[in-house]
């Protein structure tokens, strides 16, 4: 497990060496954004700082971040919309890290409408049928914001809640207008040739800015605040290898989420949060858009959520 010498090996007993790693827990969807936390496991960096990650899958962020706070475990892959509704609730939760970066130079969630759609602007959206995983959720937000941007009103549309395996369906029946797909989903939808991309939807919140956090119990990161600063940096040092090495990654990721091999080199890649995209102000975009649409009360400042230990 842990990368020692020979000598080291012999001069540590195996019993004291197991009592050294602080057993660290991660719940989150195993998805293509937890792969600086797959890589660091498999590569043994977070054995060298002492502590034993574990991936625990939830069934979404939202789930996880109530895990979280609940303390069932140490650290989530959380929804960030969900964190800032904690967060303005009064609950112990702290943002410890950015998890994913959105970039439109990797257009890994988009909207999508039906191959022989109409719609070109916004305002070719109003009245019509939104779709998402979960109602009031960011990718509902970004189609909001998108449309308002493209001379349309938000207001005026309809919202049902899809999931993102079923949306491509719904999309070709035209039993909805307008989805926002989200890798691997999107990449398998286009080579059907029955959807087709209308606009990166994020665009519309921000060009760059943090759309994934990793959080923990407020409580518990005070008294493990060693812990929390270790594996935090770590997560963002391999995050810098795994952005510039999708090749790489990509045989174990597919082993992980199941996603056949050819499928998941032709896909848009997450990027991992880093040290460079630590800063709160990566998130503020999205607190404010959730304010501006009423999925949060009001907006605040960042730095309110983030951990400082």
């Amino acid at each position: 497990m842990l990368a020692v010498t020979g000598a080291a090996l012999m001069a540590v007993p195996r019993r004291a060496r197991a009592q050294a790693l602080e057993k660290i827990r991660v719940a989150g969807v195993a998805s293509d954004d937890l792969t600086n936390v797959f890589y660091a496991i498999k590569s043994g960096a977070y054995q060298k700082v002492g502590l034993d990650v574990e991936v625990v899958p939830t069934s979404s962020g939202t789930a996880a971040t109530t895990a979280t706070l609940a303390g069932a475990y140490e650290i989530g892959k959380a929804s960030p919309i969900a964190s800032m509704v904690a967060h303005l609730r009064g609950l112990p939760i702290t943002v410890i890290g950015g998890n994913t970066i959105w970039d439109e130079r990797a257009p890994f969630n988009v909207l999508t409408v039906a191959s022989d759609s109409p719609v070109k602007t916004g305002a070719d959206l109003n009245g019509k049928i939104g779709a998402s995983p979960a109602l009031n959720d960011i990718n509902q937000l970004s189609i909001s914001a998108w449309v308002d941007k493209n001379g349309g009103d938000s207001k005026t549309m309809k919202w049902v809640e899809i999931p993102l395996s079923a949306a491509p369906v719904a999309l070709e029946e035209h039993r909805i207008d307008v989805a926002a797909l989200l890798e691997p989903v999107l990449t398998a939808a286009k080579d059907t040739g029955k959807v087709k991309v209308l606009a990166p939807g994020f665009d519309a919140i921000a060009r760059r800015f943090c759309i994934g956090v990793f959080i923990t119990n407020s409580d518990w990161g005070a008294k493990h605040a060693e812990v929390v600063r270790n594996w935090i940096r770590v997560t963002y040092e391999v995050g810098v290898y795994c952005n510039a090495h999708h090749a790489e990654t990509a045989p174990m990721m597919s082993e992980i989420t199941k996603i056949p091999l050819p499928l998941f080199g032709r896909m848009a890649r997450a990027e991992c949060g880093t040290l460079a995209t630590s800063d709160p102000s990566f998130l503020q975009p999205l607190i404010d858009a959730a304010a501006k649409y009423k999925q949060i009360p009001r907006a605040f400042p960042a730095k309110e959520l983030y951990f400082t230990g």
